[in-house]
């Protein structure tokens, strides 16, 4: 004879019938536009369009996702950086950076700034945890870019002035202040003419 399935088992069915990738985007958009503590769990099951037991059992904790978006916030940056570092001249890879995030990105996401500088301003004080971990994925993106010049400085590219890390950091460094004024609904004249400014002073002007 052939088993019915009881109702239990078509609960689990259903609970399963979501796609663990595309709803964990769904949160990233989520507390990248809210911040953590602006993000509820109620909010996350309504955009996510999962019932509570199927996000407990597949993301365990709303800090357990969080840290789940955050590292993929960060991979998806240093992904598109060291895409970028193989195709273009070290000292170009700074601006590169800077017009795809700050002037090529829809108005929306630049408004909304970097999802890992916003968590590490946001929870400094009240998850240092978790702000230590958005840093941690910072530093991984500026790494690709302390790599990047040192190879080129190895091969005479680009002046050796500054070590490979002090230019990375300074790149860095230059990448939370421009983002403040990308919030200031700058033209993309002011940006690009803020982003060639910064760039010269750190000699990066390719």
């Amino acid at each position: 004879s052939i088993a019915l399935p009881t109702k239990e088992s078509m609960h689990m069915a259903r609970s399963r019938e979501f796609d663990p990738v595309k709803t964990t985007e769904a949160a990233m958009k989520l507390f990248w536009a809210r911040g953590y503590m602006g993000t509820s769990l109620a909010d996350l099951l309504e955009t996510m369009g999962i019932a509570r037991s199927s996000f407990y059992a597949t993301f365990g904790t709303k800090r357990e996702l969080f840290i789940e978006c955050l590292v993929l916030f960060g991979d998806r940056t240093r992904e598109q950086v060291e895409v970028d570092a193989q195709q273009l001249p070290a000292a170009a890879l700074p601006r590169a950076f800077f017009e795809s995030t700050l002037i090529r990105a829809p108005g929306k996401r630049v408004k909304q700034g970097c999802m890992l500088v916003n968590s590490v301003l946001e929870l400094a004080d009240v998850e240092p945890e978790l702000s230590r971990q958005a840093w941690q994925k910072l530093e991984s993106v500026q790494t690709v870019f302390e790599r990047t010049f040192r190879m080129a400085q190895d091969r005479g590219e680009i002046a050796s002035t500054h070590s490979p890390q002090q230019l990375a950091q300074r790149v860095m460094t230059l990448n939370l202040g421009l983002r403040v004024h990308a919030r200031q609904k700058k033209s993309t004249e002011q940006m690009q003419k803020l982003i060639d400014n910064s760039l010269a002073m750190i000699g990066l002007t390719a």
